[in-house]
């Protein structure tokens, strides 16, 4: 069976079981035609698409494409079927040339040779009328190319089944001309199969076969010039208004196999996790370096950050700098000395831990920044490419390595510049390991925000909760009651980046201060750096489980 096969197929709704959006359907699609979906609005089209797809199960009922159940073949061979939802994604800053390449690389496998990739992104490029606007950014395009963009992206697989929901929706009557007669010549040319959804009916003509739906059942499967005469009607508006009292003739009992067996289909698996993996860094970079606002963000918080915690630091310093330069010169002077000591002890220990605990805030809070809206600002892009055979894995790769450069650079800038400015004691290297890895546990904990909501405000709230309750629940200002500490402190970055960077000063007279003054314990060194890894590795991987997991979904 090459074509589509659908016998006594039924989808009840997932919020009410009772409610069928599709009931009964009945139908075959030959391969190699152009078939067209129409039908009031609600009536189940894009329903009985994403059934199709293999990205909705059926409650009832046989479905088959090329002979295969359509999950089980958008598992097996991600690039057999082509699926466009009603709204096109792309990442807005790439040409179209770049969505076009990007595309062929994470898709064909990687024993096609550069030839002829070149050569079949120019046919693609050809056959989408493409060409004028390859190098134009997306951003710049009007829906009509978006459209064509998006075909051409899912013909770069080169699928044997092309599932196309509204693809003509908002198109002027001429450009909705040329995309029907467009795919119709794409049959004709390719031999694949098109299911196409759309509210119009004025290009009817173009399509081998049509299928009219309402209220979730098949009213008439045939040519287009039939369909009126089925009704007995002399327009489409006559049709449409009768819908509802219209009863559908097609159901069959029984459930048994239709279509014969699968076939082998002309398609292979995507490209290797490792090339996967070099395409979305090198689309990673691009993307950053092209996103101005963002570099200027980055920019600004790199230099501000340091500086504002020198700024607090500028009137205490002095303090911490004389407390090792009185001497003694007589008792009465030792113990006014003494006195004095331990009146600036409890300033200086409140100066020494308030502006550690002051960087790993600020660092928390740039590395909230890079990773709460990086998943969820692309999530439409993102399932597009997990429908199309992305590894999770090389996705989540490059988002690690994109945060963990950040962290680096910023940490870097922080540990430097404080200890520069600052003058505080301790190893540098220790001091920016601790800071580096308070900054990479806040962007992965995001991440992982990032990857379970559906938008990226929401991460963002999300976000900004976590860093806004990092201060209080970290002890560092005012000691929690043990059992609340023992509830939250593992999960409190800020604390064990606070309790490591204290702990480099241990060899001091800064650290006896603050440990003789501050209710709170303070982690050793070895431990907190233990506690931020186990963060790190948390965060990405709860980020990476979801994405699996929406690859297998994508409901």
């Amino acid at each position: 069976m090459t074509g589509v096969s659908v016998h006594q197929l039924s989808f009840a709704a997932s919020k009410d079981p009772a409610k069928l959006l599709l009931q009964d359907l009945d139908f075959e699609i030959a391969g190699g035609v152009f078939a067209v979906l129409v039908g009031p609005s609600g009536c189940g089209k894009s329903t009985l698409l994403r059934v199709l797809s293999g990205l909705t199960s059926a409650t009832s009922g046989l479905v088959r494409v090329g002979g295969y159940d359509p999950a089980e073949l958008r598992t097996a061979l991600p690039l057999a079927v082509g699926y466009l939802p009603q709204f096109a994604a792309f990442h807005e800053n790439l040409s179209v040339e770049e969505v076009l390449s990007n595309s062929m690389s994470l898709r064909l496998p990687g024993g096609v040779s550069q030839n002829d990739r070149a050569a079949w992104l120019r046919s693609i490029v050809e056959l989408s009328g493409l060409s004028a606007i390859l190098h134009q950014r997306v951003a710049t395009l009007s829906g009509g190319q978006r459209r064509r963009l998006a075909l051409a992206e899912e013909l770069v697989s080169d699928p044997q089944f092309l599932l196309l929901d509204e693809l003509t929706s908002g198109l002027d009557p001429h450009a909705e001309l040329e995309m029907m007669q467009w795919m119709a010549g794409l049959v004709q040319q390719t031999g694949k199969t098109v299911v196409l959804v759309t509210h119009s009916v004025a290009n009817l003509q173009f399509a081998n076969t049509v299928l009219f739906l309402n209220r979730g059942r098949l009213l008439y499967d045939g040519p287009p010039d039939q369909v009126l005469p089925s009704f007995g009607a002399s327009s489409w508006e006559e049709v449409y208004g009768r819908a509802d009292q219209l009863v559908a003739t097609r159901l069959e009992s029984g459930t048994s196999d239709r279509g014969g067996g699968p076939t082998a289909l002309r398609t292979a698996a995507p490209a290797g996790v490792i090339r996967q993996f070099c395409v979305l860094l090198q689309r990673q970079a691009t993307l950053f370096f092209r996103d101005k606002g963002q570099m200027w963000l980055q920019l600004m918080l790199l230099i501000t950050f340091p500086v504002l915690v020198a700024v607090f630091a500028s009137n205490g310093l002095p303090e911490v700098r004389s407390l090792s330069l009185r001497i003694e010169t007589s008792v009465v002077d030792g113990l006014t000395e003494r006195l004095h000591l331990m009146k600036e002890s409890f300033h200086v220990s409140s100066l020494v831990a308030g502006l550690s605990m002051f960087q790993v805030i600020l660092l928390t809070l740039i590395g909230a920044n890079n990773g709460a809206r990086e998943i969820a600002k692309e999530r439409d892009v993102l399932n597009k490419e997990l429908r199309s055979g992305l590894s999770p894995f090389a996705y989540i790769g490059t988002k690690v390595v994109f945060v963990t450069v950040l962290s680096l650079v910023q940490s870097l800038s922080m540990t430097w510049f404080v200890k520069t400015m600052c003058g505080f004691p301790g190893e540098l290297g220790a001091q920016f390991w601790i800071l580096f890895l308070s900054t990479l546990a806040m962007s992965s904990t995001c991440l992982m925000f990032s990857a379970v909501s559906r938008s990226p405000e929401r991460a963002s709230l999300l976000a900004i909760y976590l860093v806004g309750l990092q201060l209080p629940l970290s002890g560092a200002v005012l000691a929690l009651p043990a059992w609340l500490t023992l509830l939250t402190r593992p999960f409190i970055a800020a604390y064990w980046g606070w309790s490591g960077y204290l702990r480099t000063f241990e060899s001091f007279r800064h650290y006896d201060i603050v440990q003789q003054t501050t209710k709170t314990a303070i982690a050793q060194y070895n431990a907190s750096w233990v506690l931020l890894i186990v963060h790190v590795v948390v965060g990405l991987g709860i980020a990476w489980v979801v994405l699996a997991r929406n690859k297998n979904s994508l409901h």
